[in-house]
Parts: structure tokens; C-alpha cells; sequence
């Protein structure tokens, strides 16, 4: 009996240490695929040029986030709060002109409260029309965010966007510059829909899909076409109001769009995922320092293409 007593503790003690052989096993299978996580979302330059550089981009990063934190502040500050953005204010216009019956499309773009973008716009906002105000701007802001996260890889190397200040004067103004920088990442990836949403707004973020996404361009517009239903008016207002905008407004830089479109098609030539993204910059209708923000999805690109994670095709 005590022989099998002894056998029974070898085998107890034998059934311990497997158990934690696999725990072990286990817990290091995780860390290693966090690490190799951090791996995939760390800047290239940052990974190949080693430890030295990689210290300047994490400080880069790190005072980046400062600058935004800080700019964040300064313009809180010269408002006496947080106030509701000039381009979100244009939108909320809009959907409570929409819902009260009113007239949509007034104004010329580059006055206050004007709203040049397609009528599924409209509805949307329309739709959301009893969220109050603020709620909207903190949401808006809540949103760029995530994508800048998104864009960037992680919330680390976000801080290197913040590096140029105008991309928290863009979260601040409730603009969808960030809703498009995400979207054409995830168009390089497959999902093309929301860009044919953004082409809805600014009309530029068509370029950002390949000739082979058709069908998400059709199942979006066929989408669009159907909420406006009700509303079919909407749309030649809306042809109207873009036919008569001027060729250039006060906040604009560079030459005016239709110089720049040759330039936007010769990138499409490239046949590459960063290039169509640039693309997009370069012809936007309305360029604007805000509008910059969205090299940042050109930046991200060429590094997946550098990885191998994304390809012409």
C-alpha cells in the first residue's frame, strides 16, 4: 500500500509540472504574439534603422502628443470652452434646415454654415438632428481620434500626427479629414465602402479605390439613392449649388482643382495604394491645410507596402 501511495504522489506531482509546462507554454505563446504585434505596428524606419533611431521616433511620438495635448488646450482656451466646430456647425445646419423644410443648399463654400455635400449627407443629418450640439462635437472628436489610431498602427505612434498642429484644429472644426485618412487604409484593405461615402462629401476620395471595387461603388450609391427616395429633389439642388461654387475661396492653397486633377490622374497610373491615397489630396475641390492630414493615410500606406501587407492588386 505504500508503494502505491508513492506511485500515486510521482504521478500527481508528473500531472503538476505538465500542467504548468503548458501554462507556461501558453503565457509565453501570448507575450510573444503581443510583441509581435507592437513589431507590426512600429514605424519601419523605426524597426530597421535600430535602437538609436527608434528612441527618436518614440520621442518624436511622445512629444507629439504634447504638442497636440497642448494645442488642444490653446484653442479651448481662446474659445472660453469647447464650442461646437465651424464645419460641424455647417453640418448641423444643415440637417435642421432639412428636417424644417428649408432650403439645403445656400451659400457659396467658404462662407459660414455652407453645405456642399450630396444628399445622403443631408439625411444623415438630418436623422441626427435631436442629438444636442455638443454631444455631436465631442462624438466628432471621439471619431477623428479612432481614426488617427487606426492610420497611425497604435496609440503611440499617433503622437507623430499631432506633430503638426493642424490636425487637432481639424478634430476641433468637427471636418470628416480623419472619417477619410481611415477610410482609404480600409479601401487598401478591401473595404472600399466608406470611401464612396466620403466621395459622397468631397468627391476626391473616389480615386482611393482600385478599378476592380466596382461593385462596392454601385452597392453604396444604389444604398444612397434609396434613403433619398423621399427627397429626390435633393439631388439636382445639390448639382446646382456645386456648378455655381467659385474655382477658389480665401482658405484655399495651391492652384485652383482643375489645374491639379491632371496630376491626380497621372497618380493613378502608379497603380499603387499610397498613390491613389495621394491622389485624393491632390484633387480634392477645396484644398486646405486641414486637408494635409490625410498624407498621414499616404504615410501608412507606403509602409504597409514596404511589409509586403498590401499590394497593387
Amino acid at each position: 500500500s505504500t508503494l502505491n501511495a508513492t506511485r500515486r504522489q510521482r504521478q500527481m506531482c508528473i500531472r503538476d509540472r505538465t500542467h504548468d509546462d503548458r501554462a507556461f507554454s501558453a503565457a509565453r505563446h501570448l507575450v510573444t504574439a503581443a510583441l509581435d504585434q507592437m513589431e507590426m505596428t512600429e514605424p519601419v524606419a523605426a524597426r530597421e534603422g535600430g535602437g538609436r533611431l527608434r528612441l527618436v521616433v518614440v520621442t518624436l511620438a511622445l512629444l507629439g502628443w504634447a504638442t497636440g495635448l497642448v494645442t488642444l488646450g490653446v484653442l479651448i482656451a481662446s474659445t472660453d470652452g469647447l464650442i461646437v466646430g465651424a464645419d460641424l456647425d455647417a453640418y448641423l445646419r444643415a440637417g435642421d434646415d432639412f428636417v424644417a423644410g428649408n432650403p439645403v443648399y445656400i451659400g457659396e463654400i467658404g462662407e459660414y454654415d455652407v453645405f456642399s455635400y450630396a444628399p445622403p449627407w443631408v439625411v444623415l443629418f438630418g436623422a441626427l438632428s435631436w442629438v444636442p450640439d455638443m454631444a455631436m462635437q465631442v462624438g466628432i472628436m471621439v471619431l477623428s481620434l479612432l481614426c488617427v489610431r487606426y492610420v497611425a498602427g497604435s496609440w503611440l505612434w499617433s503622437g507623430l500626427v499631432f506633430l503638426y498642429p493642424v490636425s487637432v484644429m481639424v478634430m476641433l472644426s468637427g471636418n470628416i479629414e480623419w472619417l477619410i485618412a481611415a477610410s482609404l487604409v480600409l479601401a487598401a484593405y478591401g473595404r472600399g465602402e466608406p470611401v464612396v461615402f466620403m466621395a459622397l462629401a468631397k468627391v476626391a476620395p473616389i480615386f482611393g479605390l482600385r478599378p476592380s471595387q466596382w461593385r462596392q461603388v454601385v452597392l453604396v450609391l444604389a444604398l444612397a439613392f434609396a434613403v433619398t427616395l423621399p427627397w429626390l429633389h435633393l439631388w439636382p439642388e445639390w448639382i446646382e449649388h456645386l456648378l455655381r461654387q467659385p474655382t477658389s475661396i480665401d482658405i484655399h492653397i495651391g492652384p485652383p482643382w482643375y489645374w491639379r486633377l491632371p496630376f491626380a490622374a497621372a497618380l493613378l497610373l502608379v497603380r499603387r495604394p499610397w498613390a491613389r491615397a495621394l491622389a485624393v489630396v491632390v484633387g480634392m475641390p477645396s484644398l486646405w491645410l486641414g486637408t494635409l492630414v490625410i498624407l498621414s493615410a499616404v504615410v501608412r500606406l507606403w509602409f504597409d507596402q514596404r511589409r509586403g501587407h498590401v499590394t497593387a492588386s
